[in-house]
């Protein structure tokens, strides 16, 4: 390919900014000719960084009547990368990549100058430079570099893009301009930006730090519809968005989030071409790996068959651990909890599983002696001994178990712990009298008026977060 620096600094001046792509298998014929030229043709003349910074600051290039000293950096860290990149190794060629992608995130700072080419540019960069740390992150230990320092950097370019956006102004009517036509298009990006600093702090082990962007997030929006960003960006967010509230504890809110991304993805892929549907099962894998764990623990039983169409191994996963819990088995739940614990561990689910399913299984336990004895005799009274006598068949042996973090707090004799549980998070109406050692209910022939069922009552205690309520519009 013919192309010489003179060219360059005419396609920048056209704002054909696209000549500055860094990715060889797409921009390469051209960051080989202007190394070429650079190292002199083959004449043994290079020209260093001085000279560099000199031709680039003869060009002038203007803005709005004005220089622009991060503009030139940028140009002479994308010139210094056509240089010395060598096209056989990322890895000592990464830090001149990194450069010129912070020194273009740096451009992108100040919008009083005409930002708006560059930040497509940024964009197609972006996906590059991320895919780019994440292979030397892997590598950590070959390259002997920290753990997530290629991440760690990429976001920290992409946080200081995310925080230069401004929140939309105020027209004299007090109203925000919810119109997408016309936004900036770092406006058009910022659900983009957000996804992406989400799912690099999820991959760098530090998801609190997403508190922070998704509190800015509509603040910072001028768009005041959520539904006019693009759809896969919608479905990114609202994964996210569920994890993160998975990992806080906060499960209807995750639970919402997740099936509302599960069900606009499976609308996309009645329509989506044949060949776009792998990609669509692997991502509703990915929203199935969170939403199923969340439906369980608010009493919902997901459809192993339709699982199986989608991920045959997770739902031949959850099939076994779905039987357990509706039998009141926790022998076997505690089991299947120690098998799966390294997964559950790397996906940030074993705390909360072991905190919630103990107790929606003894639930189901109480339901199934509340159904055969209670109801039947209409007595409206549960004896503690019947408790301890199911309790025991469903823990097992317990004499000669090793404690840990399944079987320390589980004995047959923490009847009346498990009931006055259940009554304070009001999955039990009833009341205990230890001294007499029983549990008085409701005389009815109707279990949900002794046991309510579980999603009812944890919405009740815990209400979804309003916050949420543009995402739905």
């Amino acid at each position: 390919m013919v192309y010489s620096v003179g060219q360059f600094y005419q396609d920048v001046r056209n704002g054909q900014f696209q000549v500055m792509l860094v990715d060889l298998e797409v921009n390469g014929h051209r960051i080989a000719a202007l190394q070429r030229e650079l190292h002199g043709n083959g004449n043994g003349y290079l020209m260093n960084d001085k000279a560099l910074e000199e031709q680039v600051e003869s060009q002038e290039f203007r803005f709005n009547g004005k220089s622009w000293t991060r503009f030139n950096i940028m140009i002479i860290s994308f010139l210094q990368f056509c240089r010395d990149v060598d096209p056989w190794s990322l890895w000592t060629s990464c830090d001149l990549i990194f450069k010129f992608y912070q020194d273009l995130g740096n451009c992108l700072l100040n919008d009083s100058y005409p930002i708006d080419p560059l930040v497509l540019l940024f964009r197609e960069l972006t996906n590059y430079v991320v895919n780019l740390a994440t292979i030397l992150d892997d590598n950590s230990v070959k390259l002997n570099t920290r753990p997530h320092q290629f991440v760690s950097h990429t976001s920290a370019v992409i946080s200081k893009v995310f925080n230069s956006i401004k929140p939309p102004r105020i027209n004299e009517d007090g109203v925000t301009n919810g119109n997408t036509v016309g936004l900036p298009e770092k406006q058009r990006i910022l659900l983009y930006l957000v996804n992406k600093l989400n799912n690099l702090y999820f991959r760098i082990e530090s998801p609190q730090l997403c508190s922070n962007i998704f509190k800015n997030f509509k603040p910072k929006a001028m768009s005041s519809s959520f539904g006019q960003y693009p759809i896969n960006e919608q479905i990114e967010y609202r994964y996210l968005l569920g994890r993160y509230y998975l990992l806080n504890h906060r499960v209807t809110n995750a639970f919402v989030q997740l099936n509302t991304a599960f069900n606009q993805l499976m609308l996309i892929a009645t329509t989506a071409r044949p060949d776009s549907q792998p990609q669509i099962k692997r991502n509703l894998s990915r929203i199935l790996r969170y939403l199923v764990p969340a439906g369980l623990m608010l009493g919902k039983s997901p459809r192993i068959a339709y699982l199986s169409d989608i991920d045959a191994n997770l739902s031949k996963k959850y099939a076994s651990l779905l039987n357990h819990i509706r039998t009141g088995n926790i022998k076997a739940l505690n089991a299947w909890l120690a098998h799966h614990e390294t997964s559950l561990r790397k996906h940030h689910l074993l705390l909360i599983l072991l905190e919630k399913l103990p107790m929606i299984c003894y639930r189901n336990l109480i339901k199934t002696v509340v159904q055969t004895c209670t109801i039947p005799q209409n007595t409206g009274k549960i004896p503690y001994p019947q408790l301890e006598t199911a309790f025991k068949l469903s823990l097992g042996p317990t004499t000669a178990q090793p404690i840990n973090i399944y079987t320390a707090i589980h004995r047959p004799d923490n009847v009346e712990n498990v009931l006055v549980t259940l009554i304070n998070l009001g999955l039990l109406r009833g009341n205990c009298f230890p001294i007499l050692r029983l549990c008085v209910v409701k005389k009815t022939q109707e279990i949900k008026e002794i046991l309510p069922p579980i999603q009812d009552r944890i919405l009740t205690t815990f209400p979804l977060n309003s916050d949420d309520s543009w995402l739905d519009f």
